[in-house]
């Protein structure tokens, strides 16, 4: 599936209704990321120099609430990195569908054009739409740029997928009639009989007996709702395998009714789950390696997203994914709480995975991101024999008194022109005044707060490694 990263820490907010009409901020802003990230790991520090000013100005436009000024200074630090002088006109627009889960019967489906910000580029742009190297005809293909604030509305033909079912990747090229091109990618899934399948999963869903387990029961309810908004005008943050989900949920439901499981050793990859805790259960996604076996326990990841960000963070943000492939490379499990402003509840998660799937609860390993590594370390205050070690990223603070976590190991990371470089040193100092001799720091240069865990993920990896088989 393609997926569109899940708008990163510092977005923390929608932005206002003028962002750019049709268009969803967050999914926008985190789609620029997300490019910005692939260029960033892609370039030398040199060049992470000269994009600094960039970040630092979407940082900045952010809190003074300037959306479309984000938006410009994202795709500013990306051209900035490729070291590209061709104006960013093209950039600017955005292309969001009526919906991403519709019917297969569908022919016709409608698409929007918006512009996030301004350039001086007034004269008319083209559109072209392919699917798996098949060109979609689109109407109409050539209009006048649209200005912020304004929208076109355009038809993308279908017929080529006629009675095609499953997930999509729709490639769209705009251009002028110069040189300038630009390309977008749509995820769009199809599904036959969307609305009576839709209907019986809600029926199905609500019939559930007691004895269907929590775990399934709590998903089920969380991800009903995730495809009803997929089948409209989705605001989601992210790409969602729209067709697959539907499938697994009809499985899960009806194994469900009958008080089977579905979650477990036998369902490895990436899986968007709910776990129950209390009155409303505590959305996570969830990678799970090839090849486990319930006699050989693994390390479990769980990583804390930074304000404003998901469980999507870690696997759609922070270096496009980076840090699943890390976790595949070595077998390792992973999950992405959802964290509020509140914390996260951790140990249910630790545990209602751990009785699914074999996790070495010796071998859990703690990773959050600005607020989720304030999160974190509070939870490794609260219990540091949960956890064997934790990486905080880009945030933290001093303790008062840190003789509790004298023998924890602890990484500490942050950019050198982090905004929160000060909050990490004095998280390091204070564990360092506390008695610590395996307390780490380090400053990475070239780097700010958006970036840091992207530069810090294979340090901290190492580091784990080295933990790990020290044991």
């Amino acid at each position: 599936m393609t997926r569109s990263l899940a708008v990163v820490a510092f977005l923390a907010a929608l932005a206002p209704p003028a962002f750019a009409q049709g268009a969803n901020a967050r999914y926008e802003l985190g789609w620029r990321t997300r490019l910005l990230e692939r260029a960033w790991m892609s370039t030398s520090r040199e060049q992470h120099e000269r994009a600094l000013p960039q970040v630092e100005a979407a940082v900045q436009r952010f809190f003074a609430m300037d959306m479309a000024g984000v938006a410009a200074a994202l795709d500013e630090a990306r051209f900035s990195l490729a070291g590209l002088a061709a104006p960013r006109d093209l950039e600017r627009f955005t292309v969001t569908p009526v919906a991403r889960l519709i019917d297969a019967d569908t022919r016709t489906l409608q698409l929007s054009v918006s512009s996030l910000y301004t350039t001086e580029l007034a004269a008319p742009i083209t559109l072209r739409a392919s699917c798996r190297g098949v060109a979609l005809p689109l109407e109409p293909a050539r209009f006048e740029a649209p200005k912020p604030g304004e929208r076109r509305d355009l038809q993308l033909s279908l017929h080529s997928l006629a009675g095609a079912s499953g997930d999509f990747t729709i490639e769209i090229e705009i251009g002028n009639d110069g040189e300038l091109r630009s390309r977008r990618e749509l995820s769009v899934a199809l599904a036959p009989k969307l609305q009576a399948r839709l209907s019986s999963l809600r029926v199905a869903l609500d019939a559930l007996p007691e004895v269907a387990p929590a775990l399934e029961r709590e998903t089920l309810r969380a991800n009903v709702k995730l495809l009803e908004s997929l089948a409209k005008a989705s605001s989601e943050e992210t790409d969602f395998p729209g067709a697959a989900l539907l499938a697994d949920h009809e499985n899960i439901v009806a194994r469900a009714a009958k008080g089977e499981r579905w979650f477990g050793i036998e369902r490895a990859g990436e899986a968007w789950m709910s776990v129950p805790n209390g009155k409303h259960g505590a959305r996570v996604r969830v990678f799970v390696p090839e090849g486990l076996a319930a006699e050989r326990k693994v390390p479990l990841v769980v990583a804390l997203h930074g304000a404003g960000g998901s469980e999507n963070m870690f696997f759609d943000a922070y270096g496009d994914g980076r840090i699943v492939g890390l976790c595949r490379e070595r077998g390792w499990m992973l999950v992405a709480p959802r964290v509020g402003f509140t914390g996260a509840p951790v140990s249910a998660v630790v545990e209602a995975l751990a009785e699914r799937f074999p996790i070495d609860r010796e071998q859990v390993l703690l990773i959050g991101h600005s607020m989720g590594a304030g999160m974190g370390q509070q939870l490794v205050a609260k219990d540091p024999a949960t956890f064997r070690a934790f990486a905080a990223l880009g945030g933290g603070s001093g303790f008062k008194d840190a003789t509790g976590l004298a023998s924890e190991p602890i990484f500490v990371g942050a950019g050198e022109r982090d905004f929160g470089r000060r909050g990490a040193e004095a998280l390091h100092k204070s564990l360092v005044g506390g008695g610590s001799g395996v307390a780490r720091l380090k400053i990475y240069p070239a780097c700010e707060h958006l970036m840091i865990v992207i530069d810090a993920l294979p340090d901290v990896f190492e580091w784990w490694d080295g933990l790990l088989a020290a044991k």
